[in-house]
């Protein structure tokens, strides 16, 4: 049995529009589902809760966006395979583990192979949440341009036309030239790390975030260590040229763009500041995070 599990606003209705299609597919006809439709934030992680109880679960599919994603995470407590078919405006996830995109394609490789995929995942603890993240999280300057693109209005049409990353890109111009750097005290594995004026900071299970730009072309998910990008002491100007780049992984050639690994870390920063877990904005002066004992297993990926 199939648990399918949809957010049918994803991606200003995509999610929907996915789910439609996937279930007119004659393969889909043939299997033993159980749907489930979301209808407000933190509807996945219930439902995910609800659903474990079950019997011979082959897997839970995700139709929906990275947020819808980690609601799923954030509510699974057994080791049952999860599966994604993107349908948001970010869909950094789906980048991040390798898969194809077209939800044809993703279905057969669910149903029609073996391969699991054991993918690496963190939780981080701040002074009143606790969250797991698939993709990362971002402190400063990344979490002002999450909030910035989440609330603007031009999100429903960016994401209508197919051009979700370009919400981002316009949300980063908008909120350059108002934000203040701030200083952060990193401790990776006991180590102390202090940068002055830091721009951005993001912990990263994988390369991507932000709708596809590269941030960190060297991460890779495993369960030894999570990387760690440090933008600090740079100029708003620079920063314009720094993202043209990013999308090609060459901002890491920039002098300000400093590049961690670490499996703990211990965050603290001078007053407190906004930071995104998977593009879902808090508020914190110090946090921990660290890598969760055991991968989830994906199903889908070629």
């Amino acid at each position: 049995m199939y648990i399918m599990i949809v957010n049918p606003t994803a991606g200003n209705g995509r999610g929907k529009k996915v789910y439609e299609s996937v279930k007119k597919l004659p393969l889909y006809a043939e299997l033993t589902t159980m749907e489930y439709v979301t209808e407000y934030e933190g509807h996945a992680t219930e439902i995910v809760q609800q659903v474990e109880r079950y019997d011979s679960i082959e897997a839970i599919i995700v139709i929906g966006g990275d947020g819808t994603m980690n609601e799923v995470v954030n509510g699974l407590t057994k080791n049952i395979p999860l599966s994604f078919i993107p349908a948001g405006s970010g869909n950094d996830f789906y980048r991040g583990i390798g898969q194809p995109k077209h939800p044809v394609q993703i279905l057969q490789n669910i149903v029609q192979t073996n391969n699991v995929k054991s993918y690496s995942y963190a939780r981080v603890r701040d002074e009143q949440h606790e969250k797991s993240f698939i993709n990362c999280i971002g402190f400063g300057f990344d979490a002002f341009v999450v909030k910035r693109a989440n609330q603007s209005y031009l999100k429903n049409v960016f994401n209508k036309l197919g051009l979700g990353t370009l919400l981002y890109v316009y949300a980063l111009i908008a909120e350059l030239f108002s934000y203040r750097p701030f200083h952060v005290n990193i401790h990776i594995d006991g180590k102390l790390h202090a940068f002055k004026r830091c721009f951005l900071l993001t912990v990263n299970n994988q390369p991507y975030f932000g709708g596809g730009m590269k941030i960190n072309p060297f991460a890779e998910n495993n369960a030894e260590h999570f990387s760690i990008v440090v933008v600090d002491s740079i100029s708003k100007w620079k920063v314009l040229f720094l993202f043209v780049t990013v999308f090609f992984g060459l901002h890491t050639r920039f002098k300000e763009v400093f590049i961690l690994n670490g499996k703990q870390l211990k965050i603290s920063i001078q007053s407190a500041t906004l930071y995104q877990i998977d593009g879902e904005p808090f508020e914190t002066k110090s946090c921990s995070i660290e890598k969760q004992p055991y991968p989830l297993r994906i199903k889908g990926c070629s």
